[in-house]
């Protein structure tokens, strides 16, 4: 197999989730990994160019370097990783072969459609509560719907470093900035769940709802809501804490709230699972994603986006142990079986990209 070129970003996603299988799964001499375009433009030799967390910073597609960039490669593909079902850079649609998302829409359509901040559900905040952004952002849309069907499922955040450690990933993203993203895989974690963190989860907590208010107002609002909602239950554990208190108390909570946040999709999906929690999270039933734990009342629990049914669902798997760690090892056996197949899945999209 040729060699492949990486056109990355450096930081924590990348490092430590987005980049996760290429740095796993890689192995020596397949891929080769660059944050410049210049290097791409002027000295690589590979035919093929994987685009990872581009035109992020600045947000702004340079066109101008994807003709050159789609000029000199023969396969040019491009791996979105936000954390939401919305694609803000559809622009690199008709410049690529191959544009795979960690998220997409059920209904491809939505992608032809103007969204207010550019998710469904800022959009649907936006029109139901007439929430306004200071500055709001046109994104670009599908002009030509048949450059859909260059979209494809890859991975999400579920596959990558767990437990959060805010020092060990930092220092770790700094040596990817010097010595190359290879050097992120000597920080990922050593420690593993157990076998049953349903079981081992002691359950201290009732709810941990550790919240807190983050983003543009369309994005913003639904914590707003559920917020508001809660008001003073003492059953939520609310407020900030350090990332170690953070980890330490997911393991000592029977529910998990996870509201959306930059996007649909939190690390602290991922974090309830491993805990061996139940996630209770807005409605996930527009979106697809991989790994999946968000099949209702079977892996998750879900409520609607206004949060109406919120303290209802709570209080009823609060009150039923036995269907809630029914559902928390459900999860934790998608989860588990889901990344076991990760290197599978990694090799059919490589081997996809070189199909092209």
């Amino acid at each position: 197999m040729n060699r492949i070129t990486v056109l990355t970003l450096v930081d924590r996603i990348a490092c430590f989730y987005s980049l996760f299988p290429f740095l796993v799964f890689g192995g020596k001499g397949r891929f080769d990994f660059t944050s410049s375009p210049a290097w791409c433009l002027e000295r690589d030799a590979n035919d093929t160019l994987i685009m990872v967390r581009q035109f992020i910073k600045p947000d702004r597609v340079d066109e101008e370097l994807l003709a050159k960039l789609r000029a000199k490669y023969r396969r040019l593909v491009y791996f979105h990783d936000d954390a939401g079902g919305g694609i803000p850079r559809l622009e690199v649609l008709p410049y690529v072969d191959l544009f795979y998302s960690k998220a997409l829409f059920r209904d491809r359509s939505l992608y032809a459609r103007q969204l207010y901040g550019k998710e469904l559900y800022s959009d649907y905040y936006h029109e139901k509560y007439g929430i306004d952004d200071p500055e709001p952002k046109t994104r670009a849309v599908a002009q030509d719907v048949s450059q859909l069907e260059k979209l494809r499922l890859s991975w999400n955040i579920g596959a990558g470093d767990y437990p959060r450690e805010k020092l060990r990933q930092r220092v770790g993203v700094a040596a990817a900035r010097i010595f190359g993203p290879r050097a992120a895989r000597f920080f990922y974690t050593r420690k593993r769940p157990p076998a049953d963190p349903a079981g081992a989860n002691s359950g201290t907590i009732a709810v941990h709802a550790r919240i807190l208010r983050t983003g543009r107002p369309s994005i913003a609002y639904q914590r707003e809501l559920i917020l508001e909602r809660i008001g003073s239950d003492s059953r939520f554990l609310l407020g900030g804490v350090s990332q170690r208190r953070y980890n330490a108390e997911l393991a000592a909570s029977k529910i998990v709230l996870s509201p959306f946040g930059w996007g649909e999709l939190c690390l602290r999906d991922f974090e309830a699972v491993r805990a061996g929690s139940l996630l209770l999270k807005p409605s996930m039933e527009h979106l697809e994603t991989w790994p999946d734990v968000f099949r209702p009342c079977e892996t998750y629990v879900p409520f609607s986006w206004d949060a109406e049914d919120l303290l209802e669902k709570t209080g009823e798997y609060l009150d039923d142990a036995a269907r809630r760690l029914a559902i928390a090892r459900n999860a934790w056996e998608a989860y588990r079986s889901q990344l076991d197949g990760l290197e599978e899945r990694f090799e059919s999209i490589i081997k996809e990209i070189v199909s092209v």
